[in-house]
This record gives C-alpha cells, sequence and structure tokens, in this order.
C-alpha cells in the first residue's frame, strides 16, 4: 500500500478531473471531448469515493472477485490473492457510451500488475493496461480484439478512456487511449476497432490483477453518453479530413491514416474513390471504408461539363455511396441549369467551391448572386484559406452567406502583397491570416452543424500529412473549446 499521506497528497494534486465531477454535478449539462471527435456530451455517472466511508464499497458496486474496499477516499484492490478480479457499477450501459478513469499500482522486481475498465457487463469491451506486454489492449469478453504498445511506469497514475460509438445499424466503433499522470493526453485515439456485433448487456467494470503482490488504486470514475444527433446538430460541428491532403497515398494508405489519427468523416476526391469507375470497384472501396468506421460523407471538388449524362453519373455515385452533398466549382455558369435539375430529382446538395480571385467563385459576391436564385440546395463549400487569401474575413463572409455554408475547408495561409496582388502562402491551421477565432465564434452563435474538412494546398506539408494533421487538431480542439 502506499503510504496514507503520500496518496492524499496525490488525490488532492489530482483533483483536475473529480473537480468537474463533484461540484455541481446536477447543473453539469455538456462538454466538449477531444481527439479529433469534438462531440457534446451528458455526465452520467461520477464516482470519486469522497462519500464513501474507509472499508467500505459504495452501495452501487458489485465486487465479483477481490476485497475492493476505498481506502482515503480511493477505491483500493489489495495485493492478495493473487488473481483476476473485478467490479461492475453505475446504471446499466445502454447506446453510446464512454467510461474514464485513473489507475494507479507499482511493479515488485520482475513482477507486475494488469488493469483496466469495461463497459457493457462481462462480455462487454474492456481496456487493459499490460505493464509485463508494454502494451495496452483491448478484449471483447475474454478474447483479446488488438493491443498497442504502451510505455507504463510503476507508480504513477494512469488516465483511461474507452468509448463504444454505433455509427450504422450494424456498425460499432470502439475506441480507446491511456496516458500516464503528468504527461499530455493523446491526442488521437490509440485504439480503434470497427466491429459488427452490438455490445452485450450490462454494467461498467473495474478490473484488476494484482500479480506483483502490490495493491491496485482506482479513482475518478465518470460515465460520459453524447448528446443525441438533434441535440449534436444544435449545438456542434465536426472535424473531417479533405483527401486531397493526402494526394501522395493510395486509396489503402488513406483508409490507414484516417483511421490512425481518429478522423471518420472523409472528404474524398477522385484520387481515392473515382465516380466513374466500375461499381463492382467502387462497392469494394465503400465495403473496406465501412469496415474500418469511415464515413464518406461528400465527393468534391467533383467535375462537371455541360454534358447532361456527364453529370448524373456524379450524383448516381453519390447516391450509391449514402453521400448528400457534393461540392463543385463548374467553369461555366451555365452547368448550373444541369446540376439543379439533378439536385431536385435526386434530392442531393451542392456546394460550391472558392479558389483565389481569378477563380470564378472567389468573390463571395459572385457566389451570393448565383445561389439567390436557386434551388435552397445549391449552397457555398466555403474554403477558408483561399477565401482569406483573396482578402476576405472568413467569418463576415460566413454570416454573410446567411445559412447557404453547407460544407467548409479548413486551411490557412499567410498573406502578403506581391507584384500589386494578393498571394496567399500555405500555412499551418492556426499559424496564417484567417480569422479563425471569429470564424469559430460565428459558428457556435449561428449552430452551424456542418463539417470542417481539414486540408492543405502545400506539397510540402503533403509530404508530411501527419505532422499538418495533428497540428490541426490541435487548433481545432483549442478553437472549439467552450
Amino acid at each position: 500500500m502506499f503510504p496514507k499521506c503520500f496518496a492524499l497528497r496525490v488525490k488532492a494534486s489530482c483533483r483536475v478531473l473529480s473537480a468537474w465531477t463533484v461540484l455541481n454535478v446536477a447543473t453539469l449539462m455538456t462538454f466538449m471531448v477531444s481527439a479529433g471527435l469534438v462531440r457534446a456530451q451528458a455526465l452520467v455517472y461520477t464516482q470519486n469515493f469522497d462519500q464513501t466511508a474507509s472499508g467500505q464499497t459504495p452501495d452501487d458496486f458489485l465486487v465479483l472477485g477481490g476485497r475492493f474496499a476505498v481506502e482515503d477516499q480511493t477505491l483500493v484492490l489489495p495485493g492478495a490473492p493473487l488473481d483476476n478480479h473485478g467490479a461492475v457499477f453505475g446504471p446499466d450501459n445502454q447506446g453510446d457510451l464512454e467510461i474514464r478513469a485513473r489507475i494507479r499500482s507499482e511493479k515488485k522486481g520482475r513482477l507486475y500488475p494488469s488493469f483496466g475498465v469495461g463497459l457493457y457487463g462481462l462480455g462487454g469491451y474492456s481496456l487493459k493496461v499490460s505493464p509485463a506486454k508494454k502494451a495496452l489492449e483491448l478484449y471483447r469478453g475474454r478474447s483479446i480484439l488488438t493491443e498497442v504498445p504502451f510505455d507504463w511506469r510503476s507508480a504513477g497514475w494512469v488516465n483511461l478512456r474507452l468509448a463504444v460509438t454505433q455509427d450504422a445499424p450494424s456498425a460499432w466503433m470502439i475506441v480507446g487511449k491511456a496516458w500516464m499522470e503528468g504527461s499530455d493526453e493523446p491526442l488521437d485515439w490509440q485504439i480503434r476497432q470497427a466491429s459488427s456485433q452490438a455490445p452485450t448487456q450490462g454494467k461498467a467494470s473495474l478490473w484488476g490483477q494484482p500479480f506483483s503482490g502490490r495493491p491496485i488504486e482506482y479513482d475518478d470514475l465518470a460515465l460520459l453518453r453524447p448528446v443525441g444527433a438533434e441535440a449534436a446538430e444544435a449545438t456542434g460541428f465536426s472535424l473531417g479530413l479533405q483527401t486531397w491532403t493526402l494526394r501522395n497515398m493510395d486509396f489503402d494508405q488513406m483508409v490507414s491514416f484516417a483511421k490512425e489519427h481518429g478522423i471518420r468523416k472523409i472528404q474524398t476526391t477522385d484520387k481515392h474513390i473515382n465516380p466513374r469507375d466500375d461499381w463492382d470497384e467502387i462497392k469494394r472501396k465503400q465495403e473496406i471504408l465501412k469496415a474500418n468506421g469511415l464515413e464518406v460523407y461528400t465527393f468534391g471538388v467533383a467535375g462537371t461539363s455541360t454534358d447532361h449524362a456527364f453529370n448524373r453519373r456524379l450524383f448516381e455515385f453519390a447516391r450509391f455511396m449514402g453521400i448528400k452533398l457534393i461540392i463543385v466549382e463548374p467553369r461555366d455558369f451555365s452547368i448550373f441549369d444541369s446540376l439543379e435539375q439533378l439536385v431536385k430529382e435526386f434530392d442531393i446538395k451542392i456546394a460550391i467551391h472558392n479558389h483565389g480571385l481569378r477563380s470564378l467563385y472567389g468573390n463571395p459576391l459572385v457566389v451570393q448572386n448565383v445561389i439567390k436564385h436557386r434551388d435552397p440546395r445549391i449552397g457555398v463549400c466555403l474554403d477558408v484559406g483561399w477565401i482569406t487569401a483573396a482578402g476576405f474575413d472568413a467569418a463576415k463572409v460566413y454570416r454573410d452567406y446567411q445559412g447557404r455554408v453547407f460544407d467548409m475547408h479548413l486551411k490557412d495561409k499567410k498573406v502578403e502583397f506581391s507584384e500589386r496582388q494578393l498571394v496567399g502562402i500555405s500555412a499551418h491551421i492556426g499559424e496564417g491570416d484567417a480569422n479563425l477565432e471569429g470564424l469559430f465564434e460565428a459558428l457556435r452563435e449561428t449552430g452551424y452543424h456542418g463539417v470542417l474538412a481539414l486540408e492543405t494546398d502545400s506539397p510540402i506539408f503533403a509530404r508530411q500529412p501527419a505532422e499538418f494533421v495533428r497540428r490541426a487538431k490541435a487548433t481545432f480542439q483549442k478553437l472549439t473549446q467552450p
């Protein structure tokens, strides 16, 4: 057992999480979560053991094995017997859910403990730290699904997060991460596992194997549930990826990259899925995306033509893929007659993308004039970088479109004046001249619920997309904090 005075000092110094789990729990509504999956969440359950007498377990805990008991405001599993122990707690798990906890133990010589958290009962999912294997493991029941390397430090607190969400009627995504107290939380989920099996029924759980003969301590438990789809649409917007950023990768590499970096919403280009490929090839790629928990929510910038049949194939592709929005930048204004007919026939929106002032749609006034005479399902894909390079304020332009912005390309540019014209130089998002703070304020005020797709025009960034996306996600997370 750790010295009592040491445990109390740690308890006091690590109150960052439990401060929000204790104070005003009844009035806590929602908060935004990190790792590129910024979604409003509601607190379902919290337990930090401050109200449980020493030697007891909370009333809502069912001990399955071991002698779990509270000591010094922390739940403790003794170092003996050396077996696999567990406890379930809280409400029955239903729907999308996340569990968070802090756990601590120590090694003895070459003997190591193992510990973790779980959701959906004994046959559900559990995320476990296995120091002997230097691994973070994901289980379903007693079967291991996957593992990733994890560097555990003896006697240090470990933060754990495990979440399960349903992406489609028969598709679930299980994600997890862990990090040592004092280290930064990873931006991305370290474990991602897609499943076609619905979670089992049951409660959240704690697990521990004190094989080192040392106790295992648990603290700051929390269960959270994403706000329902209707509320999410009213309160938040999400982060996506424009695959032009990954133009140096093939389709399979793009899928792996998006999955690794925890970005589920994909805006693909014909580099990765060509609307004019054989239908069997399109279906093959569609199934790969689904198996990896990725959603192609839109396509573009799509080529269009004065040939109506050419445009029709694009809409047939979108319907096949389940896409409800296509990004376009027609080279001729007359093409909108064809596109508007197809918008009405297929009930699929289109959004006009803007490049610089030399393009047809570089000036927002031109775009406003186009859409005001067209079907309301014809709107705007606001490229933040290019609108900045053209000398406009992205926040003002967004507001001026009055609800007709259906999609955004999130990029940044530094603007310089060269040879009597403005020049936009690609920058990491948040390091250029785009008014991102004003834009995000406008998005919150207007209840924008679309996707901001990360994109870069820079060939240098495109050769190192992991660094670009990592920094962009950090900026996005900062800008979306309430």
